[in-house]
């Protein structure tokens, strides 16, 4: 019964915690992408609660043992005040050098909710963070970011165990992916959800049980600069292959 009645506890105090712990604050997309021909970018932060907060924001390159690596970027405001239902523009300003000319860079925007003090003795308060992909493109760049997943090529390589799906992204792009999966006859790959390929990337992915014997189809999607996922199939086999649009 003790047992029974901790464990409900802990149940109770999960649920309570994580109910506590919703976010208040709504971004305007899902990712921004700074053209290189343009002054700025900017996204729309919305205080969705009740309650004032505070709103931290900052970039990073997601690379590990680089957190002091300097981007030459600038996030303004990088602290704001929001009253509850009310919204903050942050601007993104390029410092205008540092990075390449030939390709897109990707760093992570950071924008951290931090809520009011609580009034009260044992009150736990979190500070939730949301972070999102942050492109800079520059200007000049061969193709279009929405013609690039049509631009990588896939080809199955080895058989039975090792057998391996190798993806190359020889555009300047770079190519969210998600769903990857291969179909044929008695073979189904478990699907492959949200990599990302940097431009000229090779990735490898293990198939174990594949067999070019088959007819295979393979079937994928891209998330486009508007976060939409963007539908594609084709046959594939040793040789490679590109994806085409699937018809709505």
């Amino acid at each position: 019964m003790l047992l029974a009645s901790v464990n409900k506890a802990v149940v109770l105090f999960t649920l309570l915690l994580c109910s506590q712990a919703q976010a208040s604050i709504i971004l305007s997309s899902t990712r921004v992408v700074f053209e290189g021909n343009k002054k700025e970018a900017s996204i729309t932060v919305r205080n969705m609660g009740s309650d004032e907060i505070l709103v931290q924001s900052w970039l990073d390159n997601n690379t590990p043992g680089a957190t002091s690596a300097p981007i030459p970027f600038a996030v303004t405001p990088p602290l704001a005040h929001m009253a509850a239902q009310s919204r903050q523009t942050l601007r993104i300003l390029f410092k205008g050098a540092g990075l390449p000319t030939d390709k897109e860079s990707v760093f992570w925007l950071n924008v951290q909710e931090i809520p009011k003090t609580a009034e009260g003795e044992n009150i736990l308060q979190l500070a939730i963070r949301q972070r999102i992909k942050f492109f800079y493109r520059p200007t000049g760049l061969p193709g279009t970011a929405k013609e690039a997943p049509e631009v990588v090529t896939w080809a199955i390589e080895g058989q039975g165990k090792a057998g391996s799906l190798v993806i190359k992204n020889p555009t300047a792009y770079h190519v969210t992916l998600s769903d990857v999966q291969i179909k044929g006859g008695t073979y189904s790959s478990p699907p492959i959800t949200n990599f990302m390929l940097a431009p000229g990337e090779t990735k490898h992915l293990n198939l174990p049980g594949v067999s070019t014997a088959n007819a295979l189809t393979l079937t994928a999607g891209s998330i486009d600069d508007f976060g939409a996922k963007n539908l594609y199939s084709t046959p594939i086999n040793s040789t490679l292959t590109q994806l085409k649009p699937l018809k709505p």
